[in-house]
């Protein structure tokens, strides 16, 4: 944990870097999205998506194993979800 001089001094630096070196600044402060891991967070949010439309199918139907499948997909896919946005992938 930085002091409050040391935050001081690190705010003094980013203003620095943004008045002199916008595009640094901008780069250091946000890097490019990697095309993979959109891919498996989008993939994970589609099969979210789907394991809640089978849960409900599965009320409708009214058939315990179909309501499992659909809990398995959606927490399982939200578990991946959640598991990329903590390991930075």
């Amino acid at each position: 944990m930085l002091n409050r001089d040391e935050r001081r001094r690190l705010h003094e630096i980013e203003r620095w870097f943004e008045e002199n070196e916008p595009r640094f600044a901008e780069s250091v402060k946000r890097p490019p999205p990697d095309p993979a891991t959109r891919r498996r967070r989008t993939a994970a949010i589609v099969v979210a998506v789907v394991g809640g439309l089978v849960l409900l199918a599965g009320l409708v139907m009214i058939s315990p194993v179909v309501v499992f499948l659909g809990i398995s997909l959606g927490v399982g896919a939200l578990a991946v979800r959640y598991l990329l946005l903590n390991t930075g992938r």
